[in-house]
């Protein structure tokens, strides 16, 4: 397996950011519990932060990737589209494809913590990914309520 470098690592950590995201803001106007649906916004907001504030780290090292994410997550948005129209609970739905994105939110995360992050940044990454972890326990815990 090829070695990455440190800015494939922020690059990764930013476009996970970003397709959690519009996946969280999707998840939300899917919704109509107040709960659910103030967590997957508090969530958007989150990760719109987390990326935020790992572009400068980017840029020192030579500037963040440009897209509008991954092929892969936005497969996830429209099967979650798709799954909220045909659930005979779609507010389940959301959370159920929710918590699967986090799983691989966390995944990225738990890669980066291991991974080769520049020393400036190791901090923030284990902050946030800390943030990830809580993140997926509050959804995990209203799939069980």
């Amino acid at each position: 397996m090829a070695e990455r470098t440190e800015r494939a690592v922020i690059n990764d950590l930013i476009e996970t950011c970003r397709d959690a995201e519009r996946g969280f803001r999707m998840a939300a106007e899917h919704v109509n519990t107040p709960e659910m649906k103030g967590l997957f916004v508090r969530l958007a907001q989150q990760r719109h932060e987390f990326a935020d504030a790992l572009l400068p780290y980017a840029h020192r090292l030579g500037g963040a990737t440009d897209g509008d994410g991954t092929g892969i997550a936005a497969v996830h948005r429209t099967w979650m589209q798709f799954r909220a129209r045909l659930a005979s609970n779609p507010e389940r739905a959301m959370l159920e494809e929710a918590l699967r994105g986090e799983r691989h939110a966390l995944a990225v995360y738990e890669e980066a913590v291991h991974d080769v992050l520049p020393p400036d940044a190791r901090e923030l990454v284990e902050t946030q990914d800390l943030g990830v972890r809580v993140a997926g326990r509050l959804m995990a815990d209203l799939a069980t309520h």
